[in-house]
C-alpha cells in the first residue's frame, strides 16, 4: 500500500513539473499567461526566492545582491499579508507580445476582498519566460 501510495505521489510530482516547464517553453500569448499566472502564484504561496529566481537578470547577480533581493521580495510579502491580507491567486486578463518581450496583465485578488489589475513585463529568452 505505501509503494502505490510513493508511486502515486512521484508521478503527480513529475506530471505537474512537465505542465509549469511547458507554460514557461510555450512562446505564445497562451504561453505568456501561464507564465505570468504561474509567477505570481509562487508569490502567493509565498515562495519570494522562487520568484526572484525567474527573474532574467538573477543568473548574472552576485550573491549579495541576490540577496538584496530576497530580502526585499520576502518585506514585499510581509507588508501585503498585513496590508491586504496577503495574495490569494491571480487570473490573466490579456496580454501584448511586441518581439520577445509580452506585457501580461493580471487581475490580483487579495485576502481583504480587494483586486488590482497589475502588469507583469516577462520575456521570452534561453527557450523560455523570465521576468523582466
Amino acid at each position: 500500500m505505501k509503494k502505490t501510495a510513493y508511486i502515486i505521489f512521484v508521478l503527480t510530482f513529475l506530471l505537474s513539473c512537465s505542465e509549469v516547464g511547458n507554460n514557461l517553453a510555450d512562446f505564445s500569448s497562451t504561453g505568456a499567461r501561464h507564465a505570468a499566472e504561474y509567477f505570481y502564484s509562487l508569490l502567493a504561496n509565498g515562495q519570494g526566492r522562487d520568484y526572484i529566481d525567474n527573474m532574467q537578470e538573477t543568473s548574472s547577480m552576485d550573491s549579495c545582491k541576490y540577496e538584496q533581493f530576497v530580502d526585499l521580495m520576502n518585506q514585499f510579502l510581509h507588508e501585503e499579508k498585513e496590508l491586504r491580507g496577503g495574495i490569494l491567486h491571480a487570473k490573466a486578463n490579456r496580454d501584448s507580445i511586441v518581439d520577445s518581450v509580452s506585457m501580461v496583465f493580471l487581475d490580483v485578488q487579495f485576502g481583504d476582498s480587494t483586486r488590482e489589475e497589475i502588469m507583469l513585463p516577462i520575456v521570452y529568452t534561453r527557450g523560455r519566460w523570465w521576468i523582466r
